[in-house]
């Protein structure tokens, strides 16, 4: 008889499908946590995707709305019908876990909706943090529950890994008129602004992603100070996963715009390996 492969539940499904990093991270959680990180990684990218699931930003912040509803319902106790919140109110209840994080990121997505750039290195880093710690809060209150590990270092490897990812999407933010990075970066480094709305690294350009790729790599560093505890894997994965990344853009010589560096990267499931059997992160 052959064997069948098991059925992944729905929020394991929708994480598979549309936020593949995440779900590598957690098929690295230890076998007990593993259903509950799924949920998380999921409700954050139903919260995330926001924006681009709305033609208008009134829809967007209704959206928004929509997902405080209903983490009031669950913690109401009277759960909407969902395919991620009715295990979002089953994973809370299994590991009591606070509300206030859930309600960040749902705020910390509104300014997704002003479709502006960042103003500035600080403001990126604050928003990055703000639409990362939380969920870093909540898989280390279930991974981590006797709160051994430093959460802020944590936060700093989440953040870094966050930034190497929207330097990675700078060619669909530029196309479809919603940049994020900030343009006085490109400007302090000479870079022309129009030309990286055309998607056209110059020789500024690519100083300036640089520069954003090499703060990225001090908040990985920032947080890889602490004990690699095998539970900690989903957490500390992005570490990895961002440093090679960024290994990859200097080879690309800080062109964001390559095809090479949005792609999927085969060898990623690899390097998890490695770095979970050495705890080289």
């Amino acid at each position: 008889m052959i064997a069948r492969a098991p059925t992944l539940s729905a929020p394991a499904a929708l994480v598979r499908r549309y936020d593949p990093d995440r779900f590598r991270f957690a098929l690295f959680a230890p076998a007990r946590h593993r259903e509950a990180v799924f949920t998380l990684f999921a409700f954050n990218h139903e919260v995330a995707k926001t924006r681009d699931s709305v033609s208008e930003t009134m829809i967007g912040a209704i959206r928004l709305q929509w997902w405080r509803d209903s983490i009031d319902g669950i913690y109401a106790g009277t759960p909407r019908q969902h395919e991620v919140i009715g295990p979002l109110a089953a994973c809370i209840a299994a590991y009591d876990l606070p509300r206030a994080p859930f309600d960040d990121l749902i705020n910390a997505r509104e300014r997704d909706l002003e479709d502006r750039p960042m103003e500035d290195l600080a403001e990126t880093e604050r928003y990055l943090r703000a639409t990362t710690a939380p969920l870093v809060t909540l898989l280390s209150a279930i991974v981590d529950p006797d709160g051994r590990t430093d959460r802020a270092a944590l936060a700093d490897i989440a953040a870094g890994h966050a930034l190497i990812g929207r330097l990675r999407a700078a060619a669909f933010d530029e196309s479809v008129r919603r940049p994020f990075l900030p343009r006085s970066v490109l400007t302090e480094h000479g870079a022309e602004t129009r030309s990286f709305a055309e998607l056209k690294a110059d020789a500024g350009a690519r100083k300036a992603i640089k520069a954003l790729a090499e703060h990225a790599q001090i908040l990985v560093r920032q947080g890889l100070h602490i004990p690699k505890r095998a539970g900690l894997a989903p957490l500390l994965l992005p570490a990895r996963q961002a440093r090679a990344r960024i290994r990859q853009l200097a080879a690309l010589d800080h062109d964001p715009f390559s095809p090479e560096f949005a792609a999927h990267d085969p060898l990623d499931v690899w390097r998890f390996w490695l770095a979970r059997l050495t705890r080289r992160y």
